[in-house]
């Protein structure tokens, strides 16, 4: 009986080690069926959440390569304006890390065959520009900066940079089509852990809730890791393009203010030593906001010196507030970060907020802080280039001005060294023979010393010669002005009597002989004009000229000189307008009549060699006790190289036999001199058929003594010729009335 009993027992127990053990084994293939797609589920979240931060990767590398290239082309552009080495500096670091920028990248997308083809695309584009780059540095070095400007101006390297730009956009376009793609995977992969995690659960809570909390916390992660990579994008789309310092503060406190959602910002840049406010958001104009700082001054300054961000929680009363047409409020929260270049801070950023400020955000602005940094370095460095071009341009002014003033005076050096190196050259040979002949050396030394006085007498024989030479100079212009006064005599009574023949009283005349008589009248004028120049001249040089201060309005000079030259205006069918500017004093102590023989003069030839458009006379103030009269017309101009000499005495600026234009070439020569007695100076502005601008710039109060101190000072040269080459032009046009007889002569005809 035994034996039977044992038998079903043993069978029962069989059975239920069979049960228990395919129910052990049924619960381990479903632990193991769950954990294998649990950790499928995983993987492909991980796998995902890596190429994410692939494609993230791979986005910044673009932005890097392209900051890269502008740092580049930035350097370059320093450089080919300045000519100085040290403005390639970001240029030079700028291609040495190019390359290895793109290899980078292409090494990010060595899994995307598209990838790798617009990798290759962009190497061929960024090495191209970097080609185009070292040609104009290197045409800057050896052929000067025309050559360089002009393969910039080629637009080869804008065309480059456009196709580099758009190779960037198509790869980042590709990245987030992929990352689209990827968090598509992410949350299929996501809802099938879920679900496996909800199945799990009926057998083992623990591991659904295991499963369920690490799928939840990868979720959160690529949700702020997303948002952190957009963030970076948006901020570094925020701060593309030539911006200036300004603009680029406003443009990232406005996209900071719109991603993170502060009431109130403010930016500040690092300056010589100190911060510099450049941009505020959210905050009233009546705020006493610090427009600067220095390092440890205060929360900001503590936060520039030790390179870290600070959050401040609950802000006590006093702080700022901030508002808006409703109302005003303080911040609860704010923080401080400050932006970083190669490790050193150069911007300050405070922006407060009304609710509590989450890591997030703080992660955020700590991971953009060396990017905004590298923009406003680059920034700064676009508005030193262009203070740079600006204080070259004023620079090359002054330098204009001042070689003018040096050019007399060099003349005069110039043969003071002649004669100093030819007496160097003879003392040097005689030092060599001392020096070779020691035996001889005291017969030498007699020798010596009866050169000396061989040299003392030719000295001042020379100094005796230069006196004879300045008096015969001024013999000369006294000559010519008495001269010019015995002339006028009979030449008076040529013009009494080619005018009276030219009217033709009692009718007895032909036409002919009537033209004859007018032309002889014409060029009788200009006879007595060009005497009345030379007369002018020669005064100036033999010190004969006077000057005679008076209390000269200048509106009714300006209405003097209106009525004179609106006549002319309109006759040739021009422009012309007198304008006064503000701050222009009523009137200055000068000498009138040749102050308006000086403003005639210029009006005269912008009216002469302005044949359509318009003259204009511009009375402005020139710093501080001084004012200016510009004479602009939009006539042939004059080009640089015969600017210095048509102030010379009988030069023009077309000197040539078939010259379109008459005149005697004084009317210039005089007018500087004028202008020199009265205390005051003459500039030229002019391009080749885009008109002169001549400037007259004289004191409110005309100082003789400072005059006559400067005439003592520098002493004119002797002009080379005082007597005009006449020439003859053949054709047989003359003025048919009196109204067409003008200053200068028709073209052709006799004339000087």
């Amino acid at each position: 009986m035994p034996q039977p009993r044992s038998r079903p027992a043993q069978a029962h127990r069989s059975a239920a080690d069979i049960w228990t053990g395919l129910g052990l084994a049924a619960a381990l293939i479903f632990f193991v069926v769950s954990g294998a797609l649990a950790y499928a589920n995983i993987q492909t979240l991980r796998a995902n959440n890596r190429m994410i931060t692939q494609t993230h990767d791979v986005i910044v590398a673009l932005d890097a390569v392209l900051l890269t290239l502008q740092d580049a082309e930035t350097g370059q552009r320093g450089y080919l304006l300045t000519g100085e080495e040290p403005y390639l500096a970001p240029y030079q670091s700028a291609t040495a890390e190019v390359a290895s920028r793109v290899e980078a990248l292409a090494g990010l997308t060595r899994d995307n065959p598209t990838q790798q083809t617009n990798v290759a695309q962009l190497r061929l584009h960024v090495n191209a520009k970097l080609k185009e780059l070292r040609e104009a540095i290197q045409a800057r070095r050896t052929e000067g900066p025309a050559q360089a400007l002009a393969i910039v101006t080629s637009d080869r390297g804008k065309a480059e940079m456009d196709a580099i730009r758009s190779r960037v956009e198509v790869m980042r376009a590709e990245e987030k089509r992929l990352r689209r793609l990827r968090l598509a995977d992410m949350e299929a992969a996501s809802a099938a852990a879920v679900i496996s995690g909800i199945v799990s659960a009926l057998v083992g809570a623990g591991l659904a809730v295991a499963v369920a909390l690490l799928v939840r916390r990868n979720v959160q992660a690529r949700a702020r890791q997303e948002w952190l990579q957009s963030g970076q994008v948006g901020l570094a789309d925020a701060m593309m393009g030539d911006k200036s310092v300004e603009e680029l503060s406003d443009g990232i406190l406005a996209f900071l203010s719109r991603y993170l959602g502060f009431q109130a910002g403010a930016l500040f840049k690092g300056d010589a030593g100190g911060f510099v406010r450049t941009a505020t958001l959210g905050v009233p104009a009546d705020a006493d906001v610090p427009l600067a700082f220095k390092a440890r001054e205060g929360l900001l300054g503590q936060v520039a010196a030790d390179a870290r961000s600070v959050i401040l929680a609950d802000i006590p009363d006093g702080y700022l507030t901030l508002g808006s047409a409703f109302g005003r409020d303080k911040p609860r929260h704010l923080i401080i970060l400050p932006t970083l270049a190669d490790g050193v801070v150069n911007g300050v950023i405070e922006l407060g907020f009304l609710r509590e400020v989450n890591p997030l955000t703080r992660q955020l602005l700590d991971q953009s802080a060396p990017a905004m940094g590298v923009a406003l370095r680059s920034a700064k460095y676009r508005n030193e280039l262009q203070n740079a071009l600006e204080e070259t341009q004023r620079q090359a002014e002054e330098l204009q001005v001042q070689s003018e003033e040096l050019r007399v005076s060099n003349e005069e050096l110039e043969e003071q060294g002649r004669a100093l190196k030819e007496s160097q050259v003879r003392l040097e040979q005689q030092q060599v023979e001392l020096e070779q002949t020691n035996s001889q050396l005291e017969e030498q030394a007699q020798t010596l010393d009866t050169q000396r006085g061989h040299l003392e007498r030719v000295a001042a024989d020379l100094k005796q010669k230069a006196g004879e030479l300045e008096q015969a100079s001024r013999y000369k212009s006294d000559f010519l002005a008495n001269m010019s006064h015995e002339l006028r005599t009979p030449l008076n009574s040529l013009l009494i009597l080619s005018k009276l023949l030219g009217d033709n009283a009692d009718g007895n005349l032909s036409d002919t002989q009537v033209e004859y008589a007018r032309t002889i009248e014409s060029s009788g004028n200009d006879l007595l004009l060009l005497i009345n120049d030379i007369l002018d001249l020669s005064k100036i040089e033999a010190g004969h000229l006077r000057i005679q201060p008076e209390n000269v309005p200048l509106r009714r000079l300006a209405a003097d000189l209106k009525q004179v030259f609106a006549p002319v205006a309109e006759t040739r069918g021009l422009g012309f307008e007198i304008e006064i500017g503000e701050g222009v004093p009523p009137a200055l102590e000068t000498d009138r009549q040749r102050l308006e023989q000086i403003l005639k003069n210029l009006l005269s030839n912008a009216f002469k060699f302005t044949e359509a458009g318009q003259v204009k006379l511009t009375v402005a103030p020139s710093g501080p006790g001084r004012v200016a009269f510009a004479v602009s017309d939009t006539g042939i101009g004059i080009s640089a190289e015969q600017q210095a000499s048509i102030f010379e005495a009988f030069r023009q600026a077309d000197g040539t036999i078939s010259r379109r234009y008459g005149g005697t070439g004084l009317g210039l020569s005089i007018s500087r001199e004028l202008t020199r007695l009265l205390g005051g100076e003459i500039r030229l502005q002019s391009e080749p058929g885009a008109g002169s601008t001549f400037t007259l710039t004289l004191p409110l109060v005309h100082d003789a003594a400072a005059v006559g101190g400067l005439h003592r000072r520098r002493r004119r040269p002797t002009p080379r010729s005082l007597r005009p080459r006449r020439r003859w032009c053949g054709s047989p046009s003359r003025p048919t009335s009196k109204t067409t007889a003008t200053r200068s002569p028709p073209h052709g005809g006799c004339c000087w």
